[in-house]
């Protein structure tokens, strides 16, 4: 029999292929089923139906597990779990205390509620237990499900694809699908990026707030994400006893919010191109050494087709952790692909569910003058739209000035309009825009780069309109939010007249973007109730808000989303999290956390995620990695002083000179910081275990210089905790030794068999690459 192993396994294989197979287990004697699953919920676009009625379509809202009692008697599910075996989405779901399945009652547990995401590529298993164990258990092979076609019980409690009917989630297979008005089965979700539990953060508060007020020697009490108190030195509340504080030595900030990116670009570098600026973005857009330097690379990184990376997913952790180090804690512009990956751990991502709601909308393209906007136009009237970025009028000719009449003749100049670029429109414009109360969101580097000219914001300002200030992109803008802001003050300072004060400057990016998106409710300032969304800068200018402007990365000392401590210093973020990798800059270095419980393809290091992302960026172009910080990026420099549209007039802007060239000392910090930096205790015990881990170099292209990675080089924290994070786990390599005892019959049906496969995987792959087509 071992003689015919190879030949058997590749006749299961074969028979395998050519059926579709949905296995079940039950345990005996149990009321409560599975019933039905749907995998690949269709989307709007090819014609989807919205199976939950939350106005989202497609797998992040529409996949469900629909569960059924069919005893006599109600079951309270609390304590009870739905787990599944891929790692896409989150690994489970804990059903929420109070859901009661009555008898003969249907409850699907949708994904938009659950986070999980069953994989159509790799299949998956589906399992729910109780609180003593494994109560039912359901089985797809990968690569079969259908669009809106569910896996089922049929009339005879068999499981079954059910290609000849349709998902009817909250009610009977076999019946007519009543809509969405349906019951539906809540989580507790089980994942480690929601804070728990309490904190103290020592500083200077520069609050934000409505009086603008600042508190020195404040504190500010952080639980279960959110500010639970503030107060000043000599004022301490009760019931503080227990609670670890966390000297800063520094300045707290609201955190920093990009009103305009598009983040799943950022690992590529500035666009290095020797034209003197463009008259609007059609021609630029248009240009082969434009997309071979940046939509070719882009493609090539994120696509999930045989030929490219599939590291879409990676590509929006390296823009993150990049966004991060400028002190940011909200973005927007980024992926719409495989969110579940990153969209709950770093940086928030304005478009998507913050805040218990997502009523925020983006348009990048053209607006056409047959554009009707409805979804615009009724989330205005019935309050469910809290923002509306529409990127308008970017380029400085006729062309671009005129979007906005269409704009404002198909009745879609709202107060919730966030217009971003706006470089063509006049104080005309402006005019109308103040008058309704919208907002405008400036991005000068990437104006002057691709322009040679920006957006007029002193007759905006005049106007009355919300500015926002906000870097754009990596290939062509700032590096974060923290760099905007030098921009934006060495233009007003050397061509506006000095029309801004420091502080509001720092309002661009902090309180403006708020109010823009309607957030003020949430985060934006240090208020109690608002979101713990913070940042901690050295204190080294005597005026707090100057202090934000001529920051620079190693001055940016922590960074906290929802209370989760995600970037900063290592003697800050120590004394809240034990888990994080180092990121070496230009004689400083810095810590993240990139790795979560709970959360799709979060398991990876952001050293390998580098390194991955660097790999196959040299397969399309001998540009190199982005570098996460400005300050020792040299190239990133010198592509701004060498570009002509940049300096268009002689302008002479030197950003490095002006703000960066600053001497860091041995610890890392500025020479003229105050801050009292908290000695790292030393470990004098020896370990093979304790010593830095290098990333992998996977490059074998002699074009791309390794040297550009080295502020983006990682070493593995030693911490105990961390040992099981990074393990890698290697496939097995099947040895050729299989086939040397197979006799010459035995190997002519081997060989016809595996081309009946070949025939097979052929057309399997051809039908996945349409479905790849069509996820993307």
């Amino acid at each position: 029999m071992r003689k015919f192993g190879p030949l058997f396994f590749v006749l299961l294989l074969l028979l395998g292929m050519s059926t579709s197979l949905v296995e079940n287990s039950r345990a005996a004697n149990t009321d409560i089923i599975i019933n039905e699953i749907l995998v690949s919920a269709n989307t709007e676009t090819y014609g989807g139906t919205d199976w939950n009625g939350d106005g989202s379509f497609g797998k992040a809202s529409d996949q469900f597990i629909e569960l059924y009692n069919s005893g006599d008697e109600a079951v309270n599910l609390e304590g009870w779990s739905i787990t599944h075996s891929s790692d896409t989405g989150a690994p489970n779901c804990k059903i929420s205390a109070g859901t009661i399945i009555e008898p003969g009652s249907y409850l699907p547990f949708y994904s938009s509620d659950t986070w999980m995401e069953f994989s159509f590529f790799d299949g998956d298993t589906i399992t729910l237990t109780d609180a003593v164990g494994e109560i039912d258990q359901v089985s797809f092979p990968g690569g079969d499900s259908d669009y809106d076609i569910p896996y089922g019980l049929d009339s005879t409690g068999t499981w079954v694809k059910m290609s000849s009917g349709s998902p009817t989630p909250g009610g009977a297979n076999d019946a007519a699908w009543l809509g969405a008005d349906h019951d539906k089965g809540l989580c507790d979700r089980q994942v480690d990026h929601v804070q728990d539990g309490s904190y103290i953060l020592k500083g200077r508060l520069v609050t934000m707030n409505n009086q603008r007020d600042i508190i020195e020697n404040g504190n500010v009490l952080v639980k279960d994400g959110l500010i639970d108190n503030i107060w000043k030195d000599g004022e301490e509340p009760q019931g503080l006893d227990g609670i670890p504080v966390v000297e800063t030595g520094g300045n707290i900030y609201p955190g920093l919010i990009d009103a305009h990116n598009h983040a799943h670009y950022n690992y590529i570098p500035l666009w290095d191109h020797d034209y003197d600026g463009w008259d609007n973005r059609g021609e630029w857009q248009a240009l082969n050494s434009y997309k071979d330097a940046v939509s070719r690379v882009k493609n090539h990184v994120g696509s999930g087709a045989a030929a490219d990376c599939d590291l879409a997913a990676d590509g929006m952790k390296f823009a993150e952790v990049r966004s991060l180090a400028g002190g940011t804690t909200a973005i927007q512009g980024g992926d719409i692909g495989k969110t579940a990956t990153f969209k709950t751990i770093l940086a928030r991502n304005v478009e998507l569910y913050n805040f218990g709601r997502d009523y925020v909308q983006t348009k990048v393209s053209s607006i056409d003058s047959d554009y009707a906007g409805n979804h615009i136009k009724s989330g205005n009237a019935s309050g469910n739209l809290d923002g509306w970025f529409l990127h308008l009028a970017e380029g400085i000719d006729e062309e671009s000035r005129a979007e906005f009449d269409i704009l404002v003749a198909n009745d879609l100049l709202v107060g919730e309009l966030i217009i971003i670029h706006g470089t063509a429109l006049t104080a005309a414009e402006f005019d109308q825009m103040g008058a309704v109360g919208a907002s405008l969101v400036w991005s000068p580097l990437s104006n002057l780069l691709l322009y040679g000219g920006t957006t007029d914001v002193a007759a905006a300002k005049a106007a009355g309109v919300n500015i926002a200030l906000a870097p754009d992109w990596a290939p062509s803008g700032s590096k974060n939010v923290l760099h905007s802001l030098k921009m934006a003050d060495w233009w007003d300072e050397n061509v506006l007249g000095d029309i801004f004060t420091n502080q509001e400057m720092v309002e661009m990016v902090t309180t403006n973007p708020i109010k823009a998106t309607n957030w003020q409710g949430d985060t934006g300032s240090i208020r109690v109730g608002l979101a713990a969304d913070l940042m901690v800068l050295e204190d080294f200018h005597s005026d707090p808000y100057r202090n934000v402007i001529e920051a620079i990365d190693p001055d940016v000392r922590l960074v906290i989303v929802g209370g989760l401590p995600v970037f900063g210093d290592e003697d800050l973020v120590s004394q809240l999290d034990d888990e994080y990798e180092l990121i070496q800059g230009n004689g400083f270095t810095k810590v993240v956390d990139v790795t979560y419980d709970g959360v799709s393809l979060a398991h990876k290091s952001f050293a390998d995620i580098s390194t991955d992302i660097a790999a196959c960026m040299a397969e399309k172009t001998s540009a190199p990695l982005e570098k996460i910080f400005a300050y020792g990026d040299d190239r990133f420099f010198d592509v701004l002083n060498r570009s002509t549209a940049f300096q268009e007039g002689n302008r002479n802007i030197d950003l490095w000179s002006d703000y960066y060239d600053i001497e860091i000392g041995a610890d890392g910090h500025r020479l003229n910081s105050s801050i009292p930096l908290v000695e790292m205790p030393n470990d004098d015990t020896t370990d093979p275990e304790d010593d830095p881990i290098e990333p992998v170099d996977t490059n074998t292209d002699p074009a791309v210089n390794n040297s550009d990675l080295a502020d983006n080089t990682l070493q593995d924290e030693t911490n105990p905790a961390n040992e099981t994070k990074n393990q890698l786990v290697e496939d097995p390599v099947q040895s050729d030794a299989m086939f040397s005892d197979l006799s010459t019959t035995e190997t002519t049906i081997y060989v016809a068999a595996a081309a009946i496969i070949g025939l097979l995987c052929a057309i399997v792959a051809s039908g996945l690459i349409t479905r790849l087509q069509q996820d993307d």
